[in-house]
């Protein structure tokens, strides 16, 4: 294992580079521009600036200095003499020094003895003066060479003659390339007038703008997280940071040590860091801190005056200093730490007697009454702080009222929490069993269903496993079976065997004429509908229907009618306004449980005979709904699945994104995770990233092998591999998993519509025309269960066609087939097949306004490598398409031939003489023939003095 970490990834801030590559562009035609980017401490603003000078590397003189932190005085003029020390150490002492001539190098030498002896100053006002002036001097000059960029960072601990000499700069600097950038911190704005005074008057000076950088987002931190690692993070792992760092790049950067993995405790440097400002408080202030940070994420004024008993005017006055340092935030009812590290690290400082002492206090008012406006719930709080204040009576009872309140509103992750409180004190209570009402063995089936809706498997296995050895198997086989199904449901998402097993032994221990038996036929019917098993999952939906109307159950009834048409469903007979019906009947009875699993079917029934509109209108609602009902982390990745791949579909690839982002960071389990990462790849294809494509495939070959999904995941491996590889390039490597693949289908003996797809395209590519024949008969053979699975059919029969002649006819019939799915990827890349067969076949018109259609598709969605390669083939055609006319490119210029003009557009785009032969059908030497034909009628030395010509004079596209 590495034992050091790489160079975090620069990560998001996309629309702050745009306003400053804008803003570079205007001083490279002459007007000055200045920019203050202001951002909390560790929030990026180096590492922005950093960013944006290399991407200026060559363009531009960069020349940086910082002001110092000094306790007692700032250092007069630091950032100026350490943009001085810079300029030196490029350019030499003589050359700076010429540029402002022997009286100018006397007065910079006050600040860097490098520019000579100091001139000899009698009045300091106009020594001052002398020195603006030619520093103003320096930076024109300097800017007179090419344009000039000053950083500055860290003006919030500047000198009051910086200060002065920075407004100076922005009033006098005109009309030069010169960008001047500041960098602050907004908290600080309340330490100085200085400060404040300097930072409004930069902002309102002629060309400034003013950027404050946000807290990076999950998706930005995730790239950070990718960048440190050097692998994709876990999404366990994404939300976790997230959540402790806020979204402060500096503080992402602490918590993962050189292994890899999240500190639990602070690195020293930071905790210091963090404790500073703190420390720094008057001592009254400072103890309040620490009875703050044990009172939650947020704590309301009321409670908190209750519980350091003060009064509201002498609570404000201890309160200020922490919020105008920018320890705590204030809000309307109430405070919290800026930062939930600092509040850790403020917790973590208190030694054990502070601890109890303050946990005590809590308890105590809380044992009043209730708080207004208190956002934790009350008996939440109270079994904690008693906890705190080592009181196991006093926990016990709260924990497990806690945990009644949590399931009644569907919290089952706070159930969980207060459950393992329960147990953690239970040796500690003499007579728990009384007090509660429960004994251990059902406490712990509590906690472990809990963690079954929480989606905390492996706590819950862990729960299921301790209850399993306290339970008397001979008098209790209710309890048994109950158990048995709860580790069975977990298996099943964690993707580990046994799973069936569980359920086979759970029905024969679970008593008939029970709802606990009607869980049971459920829950089986279900996991073998997952495996494919569909007869014997008919069989047990049929033993449920009977047993529903013996029971006179409604809940029941309606699950067997969700498992029959799910069966229904795998045999090409869609019965969507029925699983409508269920949907209703179950939000009406107010069974959240059926609600979901009825939502979850209508979604995928929707999807699969590509009603993507309706999936799109209904799928935020249901997966809403998954949240509402605490089993976001359980069931939402399947929900969410239909409604990215609906929005994919149908060209919304931003929108499919976003709701994959969302589907990610619920941190599912394995099962969920599979949908997840199939979504990604799904993405990313659409895309045409091929790395993004192998680290979602890595991602799901890492995934636990459980029998659950084991054949649609190695369909997935196969066809993202195959996809990956051929983007990548690798066309031998991607036939080998061609070949694959029809081992694949033989063994499994069904057919996976988009593996087949992927795996003949790639078939014919690579001249297996043996092998592209097998999957063409196999597609022929197969039954095609709705007008999806039927395109994709038409889409492969196409492709066979492609080996021996690519059939026109074929083409425009599976273009039309997706056009009327609404597919327009998939349309758009059948159009580009037309066109390419209608050229062949004489019918160039045909052909161009195939390539034509297909194009803009390709371009509106988002899809530019599609795009791209339609342009391409259009081009080696000779249909132009920008113009909307049919037939030849336009004549070529500056006494070319039509060949050696598409050399030119070539080798303008950076290819070399082989890349040239490949996409023109020629030879390495006849390409290279005619470059150095080029070459001669251009009157040009060398390919690099050839491509600037063809773009100076525009007859290429510029790049």
């Amino acid at each position: 294992m590495s034992t050091s970490l790489r160079r975090s990834r620069f990560s998001g801030r996309a629309v702050e580079l745009d306003s400053m590559e804008s803003a570079f562009r205007d001083v490279s035609g002459g007007r000055q521009r200045s920019f203050l980017l202001g951002a909390e401490a560790g929030g990026g603003k180096t590492r922005l600036v950093e960013e944006f000078a290399n991407r200026l590397s060559g363009r531009a003189l960069i020349l940086k200095g910082g002001c110092i932190e000094q306790r007692e005085s700032a250092l007069p003029y630091a950032p100026v003499t350490a943009v001085l020390h810079e300029l030196v150490q490029l350019r030499g002492g003589p050359a700076a020094k010429s540029l402002v001539g022997a009286e100018g190098a006397r007065e910079l030498a006050w600040l860097l003895p490098e520019f000579g002896e100091t001139s000899q100053r009698f009045d300091a006002g106009i020594a001052r003066a002398r020195l603006f002036e030619v520093l103003r001097k320096l930076f024109e000059e300097l800017a007179r060479e090419m344009p000039l960029v000053v950083v500055i960072e860290d003006i919030h601990w500047a000198d009051q003659a910086t200060c002065d000499l920075l407004r100076f700069l922005a009033t006098r600097l005109k009309k030069i390339r010169i960008m001047l950038i500041v960098t602050y911190r907004p908290e600080e704005t309340s330490a100085t007038n200085a400060l404040r005074t300097t930072i409004a008057d930069l902002s309102l000076s002629e060309g400034a703008e003013v950027l404050t950088l946000p807290r990076l987002q999950r998706a930005e931190v995730a790239i950070q997280l990718e960048g440190l690692l050097g692998h994709p993070p876990t999404h366990a792992m994404i939300n976790e940071v997230h959540a402790r760092c806020c979204g402060i790049p500096l503080f992402t950067e602490a918590l993962v040590d050189a292994s890899g993995s999240l500190r639990k405790d602070f690195p020293g440097s930071l905790n210091d860091y963090l404790l500073r400002s703190v420390r720094d408080m008057p001592a009254p202030t400072a103890k309040l801190l620490k009875v703050m940070a044990l009172g939650g994420p947020h704590i309301t004024h009321a409670l908190l005056r209750s519980v350091a008993d003060k009064a509201d005017l002498e609570l404000a006055e201890l309160l200020r200093p922490a919020i105008l340092a920018g320890i705590l935030v204030p809000d309307d009812d109430g405070y919290a730490f800026r930062h939930a590290l600092i509040q850790e690290a403020v917790r973590g400082d208190l030694i054990a007697a502070e601890k109890v002492a303050i946990h005590r206090a809590y308890a105590e008012v809380l044992e009043r009454g209730a708080v207004s406006s208190y956002r934790v719930w009350h008996s939440v709080a109270l079994a904690r702080h008693w906890r705190g204040a080592g009181q196991a009576e006093n926990c016990l009872r709260w924990a497990w009222q806690s945990a009644t309140e949590a399931a009644a509103t569907f919290a089952y992750a706070d159930q969980m929490e207060m459950l393992k409180l329960v147990l953690a004190v239970w040796p500690e209570v003499d007579d728990a069993i009384e007090m509660i009402g429960a004994d251990h063995c059902r406490v712990l089936e509590l906690a472990a269903d809990a963690a079954c809706w929480a989606a905390e498997a492996e706590q819950g296995l862990a729960f299921v496993e301790r209850a399993l050895a306290e339970v008397d198997v001979d008098r209790d086989n209710e309890q048994l079976a109950a158990l048995l199904l709860q580790r069975a449901v977990m298996r099943q998402h964690a993707l580990i065997p046994g799973e069936i097993a569980d359920l086979e032994r759970a029905l024969d221990h679970a008593p008939d004429s029970t709802r606990l038996r009607a869980d049971g036929l459920g829950q089986f019917s279900r996991a073998l509908i997952w495996r494919g098993e569909f007869d014997r999952a008919r069989r047990l939906g049929d033993k449920l229907k009977d047993l529903s109307e013996r029971l006179d159950d409604e809940e029941y009834r309606m699950e067997a009618l969700i498992v029959a048409k799910s069966l229904d469903m795998a045999s090409g007979s869609y019965h969507i306004d029925a699983l409508w019906s269920v949907v209703a009947r179950a939000r009406q009875a107010a069974i959240g449980r059926v609600e979901v699993l009825a939502g979850a079917a209508l979604l995928q029934a929707l999807l699969e005979t590509g009603k993507y509109g309706q999936v799109i209108e209904v799928g935020p609602a249901i997966f809403a709904r998954t949240v509402e009902f605490g089993q976001a982390r359980y069931i939402g990745a399947i929900v969410g699945s239909p409604l990215c791949r609906a929005l994919l579909a149908l060209g919304r690839v931003s929108e499919a994104i976003e709701t994959c982002e969302r589907m990610a960071a619920l941190d599912p389990l394995p099962l969920g995770l599979v949908h997840v990462l199939e979504c990604q790849a799904e993405i990313a294809l659409v895309l045409g990233n091929s790395d993004r494509i192998a680290v979602a495939a890595r991602s799901l070959r890492s995934l636990p092998p459980g029998p659950q999904v084991a054949s649609r995941v190695a369909a997935d491996l196969l066809r993202f591999g195959i996809e990956s590889r051929a983007l990548a390039g690798d066309m031998d490597q991607s036939a080998i998993l061609v070949r694959s693949a029809l081992t694949h289908f033989e063994k499994q003996g069904g057919v996976s519509w988009p593996l087949l797809a992927s795996a003949i395209r790639v078939a014919v590519d690579t001249n297996q025309k043996d092998v592209a024949r097998q999957f063409a008969d196999l597609a022929a053979r197969s039954q095609c269960r709705n007008a999806v699975e039927e395109a994709e059919r038409l889409g492969i029969l196409a492709e066979m066609s492609r080996s021996t002649g690519s059939d026109l006819g074929a083409w425009e019939l599976a273009a039309q087939s997706w056009a009327d799915l609404s597919q327009p990827f998939r349309q758009a890349y059948a159009l580009m097949q037309a066109g390419g067969a209608a050229v062949t076949a004489g019918k160039r018109a045909k052909g161009a306004g195939h390539f034509r259609r297909g194009a803009d598709l390709a371009h509106s969605i988002g899809a530019p490598l599609l795009g791209n390669q339609i342009e391409t083939l259009a081009e080696k055609a000779r249909i132009d398409l920008r113009d909307g006319k049919e037939g030849d490119m336009p004549k070529a210029p500056l006494g070319l031939t039509d060949r050696e003009f598409e050399v030119l557009r070539l080798l303008a785009a950076g290819q070399s003489n082989r890349e040239i032969a490949v996409n023109l059908f020629i030879s390495s030497k006849t390409a290279s023939v005619h470059v150095s034909n080029i070459l001669s009628k251009l009157s040009v030395p060398s390919r690099g003095a050839a491509a600037a010509m063809a773009h100076r004079l525009r007859i290429v596209d510029p790049a």
